[in-house]
């Protein structure tokens, strides 16, 4: 069995604990093709056009080695949620071949709870999205109508398996769970009641809270994504998710936008923001 992938190297546009120092970096690997279609997708050049080249699992396997080599502190599944039958075995190889660096589920949420049992063996990592607090957003931006419902459980299953996020002495994540949540404009009562969920799972889940959408793709037919997010409701969620006792994590300044959107057309898609 093959994968596709877009592209792979060191990123170092993760959360502080996933990427390290300057000579580190997280060893990311960006499957191409997905399980949602959100119309505001910045990867959407692999996602829905399915920019990529096919891998082997031994291929992949060489992969992961390789990234190890260069000194990346993990290793970074991006989108792997639809090849997780290839994906599994090729880390159980890998490891047999000395790898030892964590290895990072980096998913849109958008998960049966049978595929999580299924990888949490060889996963030490989950960084899941939590995109929407109601299952109409879902079906209106991502094409799925059940979205918030089946993130909900697997969020709940992560968080039963990998409660704590645990940091090494230099502060680089070895296991645990992190939650992303993508604000949207005009979408402020979605992402209060994203908190809601979150915090009725478990206050202490580390939330990465991000303020970096911008217009792209699909989303500039659409009225109310054609802008970026304003100050006023992006503190009025901030503010929200401290009121509920949710202190840890990490927060995005308002003008972290283009800088995050990558071009898979080019040799290092992330050029633009190094």
């Amino acid at each position: 069995m093959s994968v596709r992938i877009a592209w792979y190297g060191k990123h170092f546009g993760e959360e502080p604990p996933l990427v390290g120092d300057e000579s580190q970096g997280s060893g990311t690997i960006f499957f191409s093709k997905c399980n949602l279609k959100c119309c505001y997708c910045q990867n959407y050049q692999i996602s829905q056009e399915n920019l990529g080249k096919d891998y082997s699992e031994d291929e992949l396997v060489d992969i992961m080695i390789d990234l190890q080599k260069q000194n990346a502190v993990n290793i970074n599944l991006v989108t792997p949620t639809i090849w997780w039958q290839t994906i599994v075995p090729a880390i159980k190889k890998a490891k047999k071949k000395g790898l030892t660096i964590p290895i990072v589920w980096n998913s849109n949420g958008y998960e049966n709870v049978e595929v999580l049992k299924n990888v949490s063996d060889v996963v030490d990592i989950f960084l899941p999205d939590f995109k929407y607090g109601f299952n109409e957003l879902g079906q209106k931006y991502s094409g799925v109508h059940n979205y918030t419902d089946i993130a909900t459980e697997a969020i709940k299953y992560l968080n039963e398996i990998r409660p704590e996020l645990i940091l090494d002495e230099n502060g680089i994540a070895k296991s645990g769970l992190i939650v992303r949540h993508l604000i949207l404009p005009g979408q402020t009562e979605s992402s209060l009641c994203a908190i809601d969920i979150l915090s009725s799972i478990n206050k202490k889940i580390y939330v990465s809270l991000m303020a970096q959408y911008a217009p792209i793709y699909k989303s500039t037919e659409n009225n109310e994504l054609r802008r970026t997010n304003n100050e006023e409701e992006v503190h009025k969620i901030f503010t929200y998710l401290t009121e509920k006792g949710m202190l840890n994590g990490w927060t995005q300044d308002l003008d972290a936008t283009d800088c995050f959107v990558p071009d898979f057309t080019k040799q290092n898609p992330f050029e633009q923001s190094l």
